[in-house]
């Protein structure tokens, strides 16, 4: 009994060395960013009319990162909360690149896809775990190339754990990428997120924001972008809400935001977390 009291408790320690290893090398959120080169994505194409389009056809083209390695700049995170890129991406507070408009109905299902572009190095993916939300932003300029997002944005959608668009890793293509402690967050390496938009919408031109949050204690990862959409609706029209601004909406240190995603990872249960706000608009 006490052999196997010993050999019982070696296997507890290695466990809890493990789980500290872990912890740690999330705390390191700047050194974390080199840890895997696949970390890095964007969703750079817009599920629209059932049809993944192409890259930055309908979504605003984000920059590089100047300082970075040339194959990881353009898919680098944004760790500034208070930066005006939080928006809709690195350098993409305009619609510099000119993207198509998509006109959708209130009501209508679209989506946000990566995939492209992609390099030797970086896969298609969420690689990260953590959670995303949709946001949505009426312009208040005629053109949607001109609006800077500083106007109100609403959310329409939280995903927080497992849903039926997660990756479902029981299938034998799937087997080898589980990892127990990544995958109770819904949105681990999906490469697609379909929602729909609410019924009520007002009629407008919007910005429609992705966003996906890798949190982390020292430096949250934020992955933003964005799509131009006119939304058209001849019937009930609601008021969306609550509003925010972005920059803003997150501040540095904030305990739904700067956190170990490997809390909820190892134990294998989000009961607990509640996620940012504000609260979702369902029209």
């Amino acid at each position: 009994m006490l052999i196997y009291r010993a050999r019982l408790d070696r296997r507890y320690d290695r466990i809890a060395r493990i789980v500290a290893t872990m912890k740690a090398l999330n705390i390191l959120g700047g050194a974390a960013l080199l840890v895997n080169t696949e970390a890095h994505y964007i969703f750079g194409r817009f599920i629209y009319n059932h049809q993944t389009t192409k890259t930055w056809e309908y979504i605003r083209e984000v920059s590089p990162r100047p300082e970075s390695d040339r194959d990881l700049a353009l898919f680098w995170p944004l760790t500034d909360p208070t930066s005006t890129d939080l928006r809709c991406g690195r350098n993409a507070s305009l619609g510099w690149s000119q993207p198509k408009t998509a006109v959708i109905n209130a009501g209508d299902t679209v989506g946000f896809a990566a995939g492209e572009p992609k390099t030797s190095i970086v896969q298609p993916g969420a690689y990260h775990p953590g959670f995303a939300g949709v946001w949505m932003s009426r312009s208040t300029v005629e053109s949607l190339d001109g609006y800077a997002g500083d106007g109100d944005w609403f959310k329409i959608l939280q995903i927080t754990g497992r849903t039926e668009q997660s990756i479902d890793f029981s299938l034998p293509g799937n087997a080898s990428r589980m990892d127990r402690s990544k995958t109770v967050w819904g949105t681990y390496l999906i490469e697609s997120w379909n929602f729909t938009i609410p019924a009520t919408t007002p009629p407008g031109l919007y910005l429609i924001r992705w966003e996906h949050i890798f949190p982390n204690v020292y430096d949250a990862q934020f992955y933003v972008n964005c799509a131009h959409v006119q939304v058209v609706n001849d019937g009930p029209i609601g008021t969306p809400g609550p509003t925010v601004k972005i920059p803003g909406v997150y501040t540095r240190g904030q305990k739904d935001v700067y956190f170990s995603s490997y809390d909820y990872g190892v134990p294998g249960s989000l009961d607990g977390f509640i996620p940012p706000k504000p609260e979702v608009w369902k029209g």
